[in-house]
């Protein structure tokens, strides 16, 4: 665990820009240091401890909405053994995390990883970036690559969020739906109480798909509310 005051330059600034990002949305957003300790949830013993060469080196955690997310940073060289032995340090730490969650809430734990500076571009780290986040054991992983040009951090960060659960591609610069084909769901039953999880769970996987327009991301959030609770 690395404690918020104490964060990397990079890793401060990383999860600053998840803050800003999400209270844009009016989501909340909460601290979650309990995630990034080295003993299990209800542990103090040694055999409910990971030593700290089983854990990243630096890690932060914050709760945004229903989702809580564990940060931490990807080696400087896109070295294989150094990749996948930060791979296996960081699912030791949302090992750790998921002790501390419910059943429902470690479905959507997310581990975000810090790419060097100027690895955006780098067929390598591409590679390295892409492996991480195939690999799907105990949580979703997204790599953020940063660009050589520190001021173009904020262009490359808006691309990262669009692989995000805080993308929403379907909403104008103002805030307003991007296609009035959303007041159908008036005329669906969207005033109904409650949103069916499963019907939750595939708003994200459109909302996230990079393959289909606007246009189309809103017409599937309009059928899948319409198929809501059905078998």
């Amino acid at each position: 665990m690395t404690e918020s005051l104490t964060l990397s330059p990079g890793l401060r600034d990383f999860a600053e820009r998840l803050r800003v990002a999400a209270m844009a949305l009016e989501l909340e957003v909460e601290e979650r240091p309990e995630l990034v300790r080295s003993t299990f949830n209800g542990g103090s013993t040694k055999s409910t401890m990971l030593s700290p060469t089983d854990l990243p080196a630096e890690s932060h955690a914050i709760r945004i909405n229903r989702f809580n997310v564990v940060l931490g940073i990807l080696p400087d060289v896109p070295a294989m053994e150094a990749v996948l032995e930060t791979l296996r340090r960081c699912r030791n730490q949302c090992v750790v995390a998921r002790s501390f969650l419910g059943t429902n809430e470690t479905l959507d734990l997310q581990l975000m990883l810090l790419g060097p500076r100027a690895s955006e571009r780098q067929e390598a780290w591409r590679a390295m970036a892409l492996m991480v986040e195939r690999d799907d054991r105990v949580a979703r992983k997204l790599a953020w690559l940063r660009p050589e040009d520190p001021r173009r951090d904020e262009e490359s960060f808006a691309d990262f969020l669009k692989r995000t659960f805080l993308a929403r591609p379907w909403v104008h610069a103002e805030g307003q739906f991007e296609d009035a084909a959303l007041d159908e769901l008036d005329r669906t039953g969207a005033t109904a109480p409650g949103l069916p999880r499963t019907t939750a769970q595939e708003w994200e996987r459109i909302a996230l798909d990079e393959q289909k327009s606007p246009d189309d991301i809103v017409a599937a959030l309009v059928k899948a509310w319409k198929r809501r609770g059905q078998a």
